[in-house]
């Protein structure tokens, strides 16, 4: 949390009236008669009890030959310092500062933490979140390199924050499975990610896709996204668990095929340790070697050169019965295939849109995080 300097003493206003008088010779009596106020009056502005009104700025102005700006912003300043010294605005930049970092009632929607209005009770949720005995925001920093992620073009400071906290989300989630993976089988995971197309078009392909899954040494689930993270999925390793994680942003079965493709390749080629993870918003291009790596593999395994070469010929009019000739000349679900065109342009982004169905029911809710 920032600190902020503060003066050793708040000076206020009555201790320059007192020193005036000092230096003037005069008693709380003449400055009474002078700016004919109750010496009562004279006595709480000394003491700072009574704040300085417009109008006892101007009679102090003329008798300390002075301005009455100088008076109004002594006061203002004065009060505003007690202001920030008080319980009230304390709890109020507590609180500011952990929303800063993490979207507080998103979480506490989805069940990822519990909290009521107060200071401490939020406190204590970040706290508990973070496993910490204070707060420390330090974590945003530290972690900050130890992802690579796939950014939308919009990217301000709370978007990399909430994407490290929805990262910690997934960590604490990986501390819970129970380790019911096969040891990691690389090989055997790229011959699963080769089978995807056969997969797509089983009625139960979703499933007994993650099953699978799971026999390569691979874990899976699904957490939602959090908001301004645009995150579709995830890859990275904790404790030599190899874990993909899907958010269902989009949630259409295309979406899912190509994420999970996506995340298969960087757990063959770039999640070797803790320190490889990676973030993607699949939306966004990437400039990233990695990242270009991934795309590659992913629309290799889903075959979207044939599908654009099959396509293209009839891209101004691709109809129904062309779209499901092309799904059984490659064996793999229309979805993927109009899912494939929208993203590379060839149709429009409302056409046979009626393929692309949801599948968040089509994964078992055992795989669901919240």
């Amino acid at each position: 949390m920032n600190k902020k300097l503060k003066p050793f003493l708040n000076i206020g206003p009555g201790q320059i009236i007192k020193r005036e008088m000092e230096a003037l010779n005069w008693s709380q009596i003449d400055l009474s008669e002078i700016i004919s106020m109750a010496p009562k009056s004279i006595s709480q502005m000394i003491n700072n009890k009574q704040s300085i009104t417009v109008e006892t700025a101007f009679l102090l102005s003329k008798a300390f030959d002075s301005s009455p700006e100088f008076w109004m912003n002594l006061e203002q300043n004065y009060r505003l310092r007690l202001k920030e010294d008080g319980q009230r605005e304390s709890e109020t930049s507590t609180k500011a500062e952990i929303r800063r970092h993490v979207p507080l009632l998103e979480m506490k929607k989805k069940g990822w933490v519990s909290f009521d209005s107060t200071a401490k009770s939020q406190v204590q949720a970040y706290c508990n979140f973070w496993q910490q005995k204070k707060p420390d925001f330090s974590s945003y920093d530290k972690q900050a390199p130890a992802f690579h992620a796939r950014k939308s073009k919009a990217d301000p400071e709370y978007t990399k924050n909430y994407s490290i906290t929805w990262l910690q989300k997934a960590h604490i989630e990986v501390s819970l499975l129970a380790d019911k993976a096969a040891a990691y089988n690389a090989t055997r995971l790229e011959k699963l990610a080769v089978e995807i197309p056969t997969y797509s078009l089983k009625p139960d392909g979703v499933k007994t896709f993650i099953q699978d899954l799971y026999k390569t040494g691979v874990h899976f689930f699904i957490l939602s996204h959090l908001p301004k993270t645009y995150l579709d999925g995830a890859a990275f390793q904790v404790k030599n668990k190899k874990c993909i994680v899907y958010t269902a942003r989009h949630n259409r079965v295309d979406n899912f095929w190509f994420t999970i493709a996506h995340e298969i390749a960087h757990i063959l080629k770039h999640v070797k340790t803790e320190k490889d993870c990676f973030l993607d918003n699949l939306d966004e291009e990437s400039a990233d070697r990695r990242e270009k790596e991934a795309d590659a593999l992913a629309e290799k395994w889903m075959l979207t050169k044939e599908i654009l070469k099959l396509a293209k010929p009839h891209a101004k009019y691709l109809s129904h019965t062309k779209l499901l000739e092309i799904s059984a000349t490659l064996n793999i679900e229309p979805s993927i295939i109009v899912g494939a065109l929208q993203h590379h342009g060839i149709i429009e982004a409302r056409k046979l849109n009626k393929y692309k169905q949801e599948v968040k029911k089509l994964i078992p809710k055992k795989y669901h995080r919240g």
